[in-house]
């Protein structure tokens, strides 16, 4: 009996807290368009057992993406690495086309395209300190450690 109390305490806690965020957080009400279906128009898939593959698709509202990859290094167990490379474009809501390419490897996933937001360049001092400070050669050496403050006659405890 005792398991059926607190079983329906919790769900009475659940209920409770469902409510609560109904009436405090109401997700903001967009008008959409009807959904409309968008055919593909094109679409090829390839793939290998040796870990490559390659598929490109194109949607009747203009979405284009290809992708290949392989496994660079294979057979090879601390070096061997899914490599992919590929391209996606489509046009925002604004009529703007948008173009981007990309390639995922052991250095992580570098993406280029006129949208995607890039770092400012890095200035030549700190280009000229970083080349200088790796350069320099490594101190194996333990580090200093500050030495406790002298004792001024009070008793550790």
């Amino acid at each position: 009996m005792r398991f059926y109390i607190v079983a329906s305490l919790g769900m009475l806690l659940v209920a409770s807290a469902l409510v609560a965020a109904d009436q405090y957080h109401h997700a903001p009400e967009y008008e959409h368009a009807p959904a409309k279906h968008i055919p593909i128009v094109h679409s090829e898939s390839y793939s290998s057992h040796d870990g490559s593959y390659k598929f490109a698709y194109e949607s009747g509202n203009g979405i284009t993406a290809q992708e290949e990859g392989f496994v660079k290094n294979a057979g090879s167990k601390d070096h061997e690495v899914q490599v992919a490379h590929g391209s996606y474009s489509y046009t925002d809501p604004h009529g703007v086309p948008v173009s981007l390419s990309y390639v995922a490897d052991e250095n992580g996933f570098q993406v280029q395209g006129s949208h995607v937001p890039t770092p400012p360049p890095v200035p030549k001092e700190l280009v000229d300190a970083y080349a200088k400070a790796a350069s320099q050669p490594q101190s194996h050496d333990e580090p200093e450690y500050a030495q406790p403050a002298q004792s001024h006659g009070y008793n550790a405890y």
